[in-house]
């Protein structure tokens, strides 16, 4: 199954031929194409109807499969939201037990969860923002009506352009710069999941790995024949790295390093891997949401020690799934980012004053001052 998924990455990447196979895609991707538009107009049209619970809700999505950034701009905002109230995030919980068995968690302190029971991403929210409150599962609304019941000021909806059962007072829309339309085809030939038509939807638009101002003016200008909404640009910036023994390392200058991930869009990690400056002489691309086994990570292992590496990095998400139960003669860590906003901050300040006007409206609190 990994297999699959790795060969039709590298297929729509262009990394592989195969035009048999591409064919087989590009009709299948028909198919899905035709169910996200027949989905859409029954929303729009409302044969399908939102629900709508008693507190704002924010969703963060975007239109193509993975690698926007969505983890890491929720902890901007999180963070950045922390002193209007109490906020409460709901997360499906992609690829995990909790989804599968279609039910629903409500992670708090004391929570015995692992990545597998709850997801990734949402683990990763959990352990970062311990002033958040998740609820795990595929029923949004469910979940949402919990937050509310448990007293959340403002709910955050990860994911959730798509899930359209839930009333959303406010969309923000992800994208990744360097390809905004997911190689312009519907999965599974291309990343898309949905048309840059609902892009007009949008309040906001947050385009992710922008390189200079230059990179963002051209995708705004792209963006502007789809919507009207303001356009933010954030990126990704490296910190540390952390180490399994607890070493924190400022820079990786003078280093050989091997580096490997799981996530949507892996070159962009790799990128920001060398902004710690060294080489990434070894690169592993593993299926988005899938953890490396005991015996794939030793065989990554011994690749690096003969391409002379001295240190092994891989992204938060994939370290939270990590299990490290032998002696690694490399030390192994994670990369420490945090995404922040570097065209469009006053474009960023008007949407933190969008969710203050709403929670005013809503009473949830009297004022910041």
């Amino acid at each position: 199954m990994i297999g699959a998924h790795s060969y039709i990455t590298d297929l729509i990447e262009g990394r592989k031929k195969g035009t048999l196979v591409k064919g087989a895609l590009f009709a299948m991707s028909g198919l899905f194409e035709m169910g996200v538009k027949l989905r859409n107009i029954a929303f729009d049209r409302q044969w399908i109807k939102e629900k709508k619970v008693e507190v704002p809700v924010i969703s963060i999505g975007n239109i193509i499969a993975g690698g926007t950034g969505k983890t890491a701009f929720i902890k901007r905002l999180a963070k950045d939201l922390s002193s209007y109230g109490k906020i409460s995030i709901l997360s499906r919980g992609y690829r995990s037990q909790i989804e599968k068995v279609g039910g629903s968690l409500h992670l708090i302190e004391k929570s015995r969860i692992t990545p597998d029971v709850c997801g990734d991403e949402a683990y990763l929210l959990f352990k970062s923002l311990p002033e958040a409150v998740l609820f795990v599962g595929k029923d949004r609304v469910l979940n949402a009506e919990r937050a509310v019941y448990h007293e959340a000021d403002l709910i955050l909806l990860d994911d959730g352009m798509q899930y359209r059962f839930l009333h959303r007072d406010i969309e923000v829309v992800m994208l990744h710069g360097e390809d905004l339309y997911g190689k312009g085809f519907y999965l599974p030939r291309g990343y898309l999941r949905d048309s840059p038509k609902r892009l007009e939807k949008a309040d906001a638009i947050v385009v992710n790995h922008i390189h200079d101002l230059n990179h963002f003016h051209a995708v705004e200008k792209e963006v502007s024949q789809w919507s009207s909404a303001p356009v933010i640009g954030t990126r990704m910036v490296p910190s540390e790295v952390e180490t399994f023994c607890g070493e924190r390392h400022l820079d990786l200058r003078g280093r050989r390093i091997g580096a490997f991930c799981g996530l949507g869009k892996p070159e962009s990690f790799f990128k920001t891997v060398g902004e710690m400056g060294g080489v990434v002489a070894e690169k592993w691309i593993l299926p988005d949401h899938i953890g490396p086994t005991a015996e794939s990570l030793n065989l990554f292992v011994q690749k690096c020690m003969e391409r002379g590496c001295d240190i092994i990095v891989c992204s938060e998400k994939d370290w939270v799934k990590l299990s490290i139960d032998q002696d690694i003669p490399i030390p192994i860590g994670f990369l420490k980012a945090e995404m922040e906003v570097v065209t469009g901050k006053e474009r960023y300040r008007a949407l933190l004053d969008s969710v203050e006007s709403l929670l005013l409206q809503k009473g949830a609190y009297e004022t910041l001052d």
